[in-house]
């Protein structure tokens, strides 16, 4: 066999939801994946950066720093050096949903090694990029939404080997040379679209409810609303909470599942449109609940139009690869949007129910096998094109699900990560823990602004871990308070239900989020401009230190702060390790440490450990913690 090899020129330049009911079908499981076809042997050298092919492959060289391998088979062999970690995939903690989301485990982190990894996207915790970083050096992004495996060192500790299925174009995939990650993920987010730079408004706290309580109204403004609205909004403002984003979930319309057309349920918000007037008038943006759906059976619901006209595909979802039917739900939301005055969307769904097998022949002549990852970009699309028509740039989507180039159009959340399992009746910390990875696996995959239903989409069932997670959603780009059951803490699931040290911990972490606006927003346009994350993990900044090529359960936020969440129930001290630089206590900034140190500090329910890094203190807006 012979060896081609592709060198690569340094050109330096100064550079160094809601509850599930339903039975799960078949396509919430990947398919039959596997390692078929012949074997193409692949090293990669970082330093000079070069590329060694054995086997049917070509390569070509797009520019000094990526290089494109084709080849008629979707098999590959990547050899891995000793020490090698491979870092992105997908947001989820483990492949499997079960251990990730519906019985969540203190499993996983940011390393892959030694992980078999589907690239199939699965709810809810739906991000899935066929793109990881090395700690060599170097990124890889497989092209195309085609399904495949990825055994990162499981079955052979030397080999990261890749199983894809091949599309009618054979298969592809990209190279991207580093070392920096910074200049991994600059030059990747150049080929899939930049992050989208969200108004700076989305980036002040936010509220929401699964569901607000049909059939129970009071007054704001002289106006009939949901008493639960109104609850959330005069005690905002009588406990000194700042004021964001209010979003309003499903059920919020007339017909099947709250969603059958975009009329609001007068039982459940009467004087919709007024109520978001209302609203805006007292400080607050609106974000509403949106999905790839046209549903119902009735006369005055969406889902018999689309289905006559023929734009829908299995029993629920619009077929986006049609031109007809990507206007029609344009035209719908565009109308909405008109005159409803919505500042934005929440997009659920989209990694489920859409027709998924090899049967399943979409418009546009793919199969669902081909178009199940695709899914998901063509439904976001849809929503960003229809919204930017209407609302300009003064708009926001926030996404569950994501895929090769969708943070070109939305912000993300972290889905269904639980406070609670087992059909929501036993408390957990096991959430918060895997948001922590979660985090920081965005960061890898060019998603720059991530956060979480904060306590958790089934709600939590133990104080402590709520106290922890708005500590830790305060030092998310996105803070997003809410999900199933009571996440009020004038109104708790347990006692004291009115509970006075909540409401001051939840008073002092969404004010110091606030405080933080300027400094994250000045991150977001970086982002923007160069796919460099908001969060780094520790390894982006101290890669040649052993002590974080996998430490997880610490953050940069940004270039000033170190973030060490406190997840453990009972917990109320860690320790913290402090890389080579010195250190101030964001709390006592008195105390300063010099690192490459491990410390052990106090952690009581109110406080958060977060160091600020003395060298790059000048970025944070003053006075962010005095008065809290």
């Amino acid at each position: 066999m012979r060896y081609r090899w592709v060198g690569v020129a340094l050109l330096w330049s100064g550079l160094c939801g809601c509850p599930q009911t339903l039975k799960y079908p078949e396509f919430f499981k990947e398919p039959d994946l596997g390692f078929r076809g012949p074997v193409v042997q692949v090293a990669v050298q970082a330093q000079p950066f070069a590329i060694q092919v054995q086997g049917d492959a070509e390569l070509e060289q797009l520019d000094p720093y990526r290089v494109r391998l084709t080849s008629k088979s979707g098999r590959l062999k990547i050899a891995l050096a000793p020490g090698e970690a491979i870092y992105g995939l997908t947001e989820r903690i483990v492949a499997g949903r079960k251990k990730s989301e519906r019985h969540v485990r203190a499993i996983g982190g940011l390393d892959r090694r030694g992980e078999l990894v589907s690239m199939w996207v699965l709810p809810s915790e739906a991000v899935y990029v066929p793109f990881y970083i090395s700690s060599s050096g170097y990124g890889m992004l497989i092209e195309g939404s085609e399904p495949g495996l990825y055994d990162i060192g499981r079955k052979d500790p030397e080999f990261l080997e890749v199983g894809w299925e091949v599309g009618p174009e054979g298969f592809s995939c990209v190279f991207i040379q580093g070392p920096a990650y910074t200049e991994i993920l600059d030059r990747y987010t150049a080929m899939t679209g930049r992050p989208i730079l969200p108004p700076k408004w989305a980036l002040r706290p936010w509220k929401w409810r699964d569901a607000c309580v049909a059939g129970k109204f009071s007054e704001l403004d002289g106006i009939k609303m949901n008493a639960d609205v109104v609850d959330d909004i005069t005690n905002y403002e009588k406990l000194g909470f700042p004021k964001g984003v209010y979003l309003v979930d499903r059920p919020w319309a007339e017909g099947t599942y709250g969603y059958g057309n975009f009329n609001w349920d007068p039982n459940r918000f009467p004087n919709g449109d007024r109520m978001i007037q209302a609203l805006h008038d007292r400080g607050w943006r609106v974000v509403i609940w949106g999905a790839p759906w046209a549903l119902g059976k009735a006369d005055f619901e969406l889902g018999p139009e689309a289905k006559a006209k023929g734009l829908v595909i299995g029993d629920r979802n619009l077929d986006y690869t049609n031109p007809a039917a990507v206007a029609w739900h344009r035209e719908k939301i565009e109308a909405f949007l008109r005159r409803s005055g919505v500042d934005g969307w929440k997009l659920d769904r989209g990694d489920e129910y859409n027709p998924s097998g090899r049967d399943d022949i979409y418009h546009d002549g793919r199969d669902g096998l081909s178009v199940h990852n695709d899914y998901v970009r063509l439904y976001i699309k849809t929503y960003y094109d229809a919204t930017a028509a209407v609302r300009g740039d003064d708009f926001l989507l926030m996404a569950r699900p994501g895929y090769t180039g969708t943070t070109a159009w939305s912000i993300t959340w972290g889905g269904d990560i639980p406070g609670a399992i087992h059909q929501g009746r036993v408390g957990t910390d096991k959430g918060l823990r895997s948001a922590i990875i979660s985090l920081q696996r965005m960061a890898f995959l060019g998603y720059p602004v991530w956060g979480t239903d904060t306590g958790g989409y089934a709600g939590f069932k133990d104080r402590e871990v709520f106290a922890r997670w708005l500590a830790f959603s305060a030092f998310c780009p996105l803070m997003e308070i809410g999900g199933v059951g009571p996440h009020e803490p004038w109104a708790m699931p347990e006692k004291p239900f009115y509970d006075e040290e909540m409401i001051r911990i939840y008073r002092r972490y969404t004010q110091l989020h606030l405080r933080l606006l300027d400094y994250t927003y000045e991150l977001a346009e970086r982002a923007a401009a160069t796919g460099d994350p908001i969060v780094h993990p520790l390894v982006f900044d101290w890669p040649d230190d052993p002590q974080v090529k996998n430490r997880w359960d610490e953050y940069l936020y940004g270039p000033a702060l170190l973030v060490a969440p406190v997840w453990e129930r009972g917990r109320r001290e860690r320790e913290v390790y402090l890389p080579a630089g010195e250190w101030k206590d964001l709390w006592d900034p008195s105390r300063t440490f010099q690192g490459p140190a491990t410390i052990k500090v106090e952690a009581p329910l109110d406080r958060i450990p977060v160091f600020i890094r003395t060298e790059k203190a000048d970025l944070l807006p003053k006075g962010i913690i005095e008065a809290l």
